[in-house]
C-alpha cells in the first residue's frame, strides 16, 4: 500500500491504528495534543507530533492536504471529532475514517463528509488497519489459550487449486472449517472444490501458527 495515513487522537482505539498500520508497512503520521501521548507512540510509528486536532492553521502546518488517508480517532469528544472531518474534507483528504460513539454520532459524521465510520473497540482498530494496509487477514480470534480461528480473505497462490492440493495442514498446519463465497458461508466442505478469487476462508490452528499466518498476510 503506497499511501500517507494520519491518525488524529491516540487514545486506545488510535494508538491500535497507527501502530498496527506501522507494523504492516504503512507510512502513518501519528497526532495528538497529549505530548505525552505522541512521545510514548514516537517510536512504533513514521511521525508523531502535537497538535491540536481542531486548529485548521495546526493542522496545515501539519501538511494535512498531502494525506490520502485520515483516521479521527476520537469519539468522546464529539465536537473535536467533527471539527476535524470538516477540516480533513476541506483540505482535500481522499478518504476521511471517523470514529463514533454513538448512532447519532455516526449520522452526524457521515452528513458532513467522512468517508467510513467504525466504532470504539480496539479489535476493530487492528481490522481496520489491516483491511487498509491490504492484508488478506479479516480476522483472528484467540478463544483459548492453546487455539485460535482465522477468517481469511484467498490468497493469490491459493486461486483455482484444490483444498486437497493446498493442503493446509501440511502447509500452514491449519485446518479449513469453513469457507464463504458469495456471501454464503459453506461448512460441509468438498476438499476437491477449487479455490475462487473472492472465497474466503475460515481456519482453526494452535495460537502460534495462527500467528504466523497472520504475519504473513
Amino acid at each position: 500500500m503506497e499511501k500517507n495515513v494520519i491518525v488524529l487522537g491516540l487514545g486506545r482505539f488510535g494508538s491500535a491504528v497507527a501502530t498496527k498500520l506501522f507494523e504492516k508497512g504503512v507510512y502513518v503520521t501519528a497526532v495528538d495534543s497529549n505530548y505525552r501521548k505522541v512521545e510514548k507512540i514516537a517510536n512504533f510509528v513514521s511521525n508523531a507530533a502535537q497538535g491540536d486536532m481542531t486548529e485548521e492553521l495546526a493542522m496545515k502546518s501539519l501538511g494535512i492536504n498531502n494525506y490520502d488517508i485520515a483516521i479521527i480517532a476520537t469519539g468522546t469528544d464529539i465536537e473535536a471529532s467533527i471539527e476535524a472531518t470538516l477540516i480533513c474534507k476541506d483540505s482535500g483528504v481522499e478518504k476521511v475514517i471517523a470514529k463514533a460513539t454513538s448512532q447519532s454520532h455516526a449520522r452526524i459524521l457521515k452528513k458532513i463528509g467522512a468517508d467510513q465510520i467504525v466504532y470504539p473497540e480496539l479489535d476493530t482498530g487492528e481490522r481496520l488497519a489491516r483491511a487498509l494496509a491490504g492484508s488478506n487477514l479479516l480476522e483472528l480470534v484467540q478463544f483459548s489459550n492453546d487455539f485460535s480461528l482465522i477468517e481469511i480473505k484467498a490468497h493469490k497462490n491459493w486461486v483455482g487449486k484444490t483444498l486437497i492440493e493446498l493442503d493446509f495442514r501440511k502447509s500452514y498446519k491449519m485446518n479449513v472449517v469453513a469457507f464463504e463465497r458469495d456471501g454464503k458461508m459453506m461448512m460441509d466442505i468438498d476438499p476437491n472444490i477449487k479455490i475462487e478469487e473472492d472465497d474466503v476462508l475460515v481456519l482453526i490452528g494452535d495460537n502460534e501458527n495462527a500467528k504466523e499466518l497472520e504475519e504473513n498476510s
